[in-house]
């Protein structure tokens, strides 16, 4: 399957998208801020993603805006510490998603944005029952084309929408219920409107977005692209 490079999401806001291949891309072309974030990567197969997603937000940007330099960065402070951002900013919001041997990384100009690209979620009841809140799964069955399992678009969504957030994982993910809502379907695409349940979360992760607008893309063998914003 070609891999799209540029995205609509519902409303007009154009994501482009840059792919990278783990383990097969090379470090020549990281900035020496990113080779400092590189040096504190503890492990091979995180190393092989660092480098993989650096790689695909260059090309991305290349593809968005030609000739404009920048480097990827980390938040480090804030609700939302551990967001990747491009430095200087230049009004571009930036999101990376790694899964099996492939990096994505999806970048807008405007608000904050998040990807998620999944394969087929085989989880138990142990991982649904501590993924999503109470009958938050049960709304995809509707909304999701039939190349699409309803379950790995739950978990992809839910994903996208965290880094939305900026909180990630950090977030108590019984508490927080992504409700989707469909708007239009193609071939292969669904777009979406998203809300934002949260209940009981702790002190410290700032104020979740309220409503999104989103788009899912099959991807082989039942997978899924997510993407919010």
């Amino acid at each position: 399957m070609r891999r799209p490079e540029r995205l609509e999401l519902p409303g007009g806001r154009e994501v482009v998208l840059g792919w990278a291949e783990v383990g097969q891309e090379e470090d020549s072309a990281l900035s020496a801020l990113e080779r400092e974030g590189l040096a504190r990567c503890r492990t091979d197969k995180r190393r092989r993603e660092f480098i993989a997603g650096r790689v695909a937000a260059h090309r991305a940007l290349a593809l968005l805006a030609p000739g404009l330099r920048a480097e990827v960065a980390v938040r480090e402070e804030g609700p939302d510490a551990g967001r990747p951002l491009v430095q200087p900013e230049h009004g571009l919001a930036l999101s990376l998603s790694h899964s099996a041997e492939l990096a994505v990384a999806a970048l807008a100009r405007g608000g904050a944005l998040g990807v998620d690209l999944e394969q087929r979620v085989e989880g138990g009841e142990a991982f649904l029952e501590e993924a999503f809140a109470p009958g938050e799964r049960e709304g995809y069955a509707a909304v999701c084309a039939a190349d699409m399992d309803p379950t790995t678009a739950a978990w992809a969504l839910k994903e996208a929408v965290l880094k939305v957030w900026g909180v990630g994982l950090r977030a108590p993910l019984q508490k927080v219920a992504v409700r989707p809502r469909l708007l239009h379907a193609d071939e292969g695409r669904v777009a979406l409107r998203l809300t934002l349940e949260t209940w009981g979360l702790p002190s410290g992760l700032g104020e979740p977005p309220s409503s999104l607008t989103a788009l899912l893309v099959a991807w082989p063998a039942r997978g899924l692209l997510a993407l919010a914003g």
